[in-house]
């Protein structure tokens, strides 16, 4: 019961960073603001991680996971995902983006051994089909003048990989029960996408401008840090295909913290309203 609830709660959170994010997104470039929220969250775990973590009970395979785990998530991931922000809104992306309950099910069942009830496949594939309805809902809304195909491929990429990831934290976590350090070395190990990029696009290193960008998402990067730190817990005492979904449920929360905050710039469609509440009905049955 507890690791449903911290994962409710990674989902609140993350959605209010999300919304965040959202509201000065126009201010800045995707890779800006996910460089910035992963300095942050880097900044604030790794103390509570050097000061909480029994480190003689530490092994280098655990390890090894968790850093290719942070290249995955929230290194490209966070890439794709404020990519998608950029071009869909928030309420658009964070739809399409939880469809990686799916994926990450899926896995879990293949590599896991994990095992799925009827009424928890079903809360799946309800998950999947509240994110064909977005695309409706999506021409009522801000994005209704973009290249939805091309730019679809941001969240579903980014949710592809998230659940890949989802799968190696929890082996990760059966190696080192400890999700503050796992938290740290994902977030230190996620910037060699960054670093990749930064070396070898140089139209990229002549825009960052974290000075200028760190008054405006710095919040942003706690709630996504806190966030982050609920999943972790959450997937340390509950199986991926319970927490995954759960996360999942991150769009209602999106939705939710638009309306009051940025109702202006994403107005909440009938048609996308429908599709979080059976994204919504899905995650239910799968926690069944």
């Amino acid at each position: 019961m507890i690791g449903i609830v911290l994962a409710l709660l990674s989902a609140a959170v993350s959605g209010l960073a999300v919304v965040l994010v959202g509201k000065h997104s126009k201010a800045s470039n995707a890779f800006n603001v996910s460089l910035l929220i992963s300095l942050i969250g880097l900044v604030v775990v790794w103390p509570f991680a050097a000061v909480f973590t029994d480190f003689a009970s530490l092994n280098i395979e655990g390890i090894l996971l968790f850093a290719l785990g942070g290249i995955l998530t929230p290194g490209l991931v966070r890439l794709f995902y404020y990519s998608g922000l950029k071009k869909l809104g928030p309420s658009v992306n964070s739809s399409i983006f939880s469809i990686y309950p799916l994926y990450s099910s899926l896995l879990a069942v293949l590599f896991l051994s994990e095992l799925l009830a009827l009424e928890n496949w079903i809360g799946v594939i309800l998950i999947a089909t509240g994110v064909v309805f977005v695309e409706l809902g999506c021409r009522e809304t801000n994005c209704a003048n973009n290249n939805i195909l091309k730019n679809w491929l941001f969240p579903i990429i980014g949710g592809l990989t998230f659940g890949v990831s989802a799968i190696l934290r929890k082996v990760a976590l059966n190696f080192i029960n400890s999700p503050l350090l796992g938290i740290a070395v994902a977030y230190s190990f996620s910037f060699i996408p960054f670093i990749l990029i930064f070396a070898f696009h140089k139209p990229t290193r002549a825009n960052v401008s974290i000075k200028r960008d760190v008054r405006l998402f710095w919040l942003a990067g706690i709630g996504q840090v806190v966030a982050w730190l609920f999943s972790f817990y959450a997937l340390s005492l509950e199986t991926v295909s319970i927490v995954a979904p759960l996360l999942s449920i991150e769009p209602l929360f999106v939705a939710i913290f638009a309306f009051v905050y940025i109702r202006d710039q994403e107005p909440l469609s009938l048609k996308l309203a429908a599709s979080i509440v059976v994204t919504a009905l899905g995650v239910f049955l799968v926690t069944t």
